[in-house]
């Protein structure tokens, strides 16, 4: 028997600015339902949306592919999008891909929510 993390997707909203916050690991199994929670507010019209991987302790292939798409359908829309990734588990493969270069990262979650709420990324 294997012991399985998953992770824990919660969605708040302050002021219009979602912040879709992920605890534990983040992979395929989870990918579908972080999509969803990152994605269905851009498509609303949010005033902006956070994704808080502060208390992520891993992140696969698959979730990276899902943040690329988050920001790029936010930037299509003009919705500010920003990343919290404060843990290495989640930071250093960003930066290792490259995708520190192409997403708004914060090491943060104040940070981004201000960054998002006065309409950058």
């Amino acid at each position: 028997m294997t012991d399985r993390h998953t992770a824990d997707i919660t969605v708040t909203t302050d002021d219009g600015v979602v912040t879709v916050r992920c605890a534990g690991e983040l992979d395929l199994s989870s990918a579908r339902a972080l999509r969803k929670a990152l994605l269905e507010p851009v498509h609303a019209g949010a005033r902006g949306v956070v994704a808080d991987l502060t208390e992520t302790t891993f992140c696969d292939s698959t979730v990276f592919s899902v943040l690329v798409e988050a920001y790029r359908d936010a930037a299509a829309r003009n919705v500010p999008y920003a990343i919290a990734a404060g843990q290495a588990a989640v930071a250093r493969p960003l930066q290792i891909l490259g995708l520190n270069r192409l997403l708004p990262l914060h090491t943060r979650p104040d940070t981004a929510q201000a960054a998002v709420a006065a309409g950058r990324s």
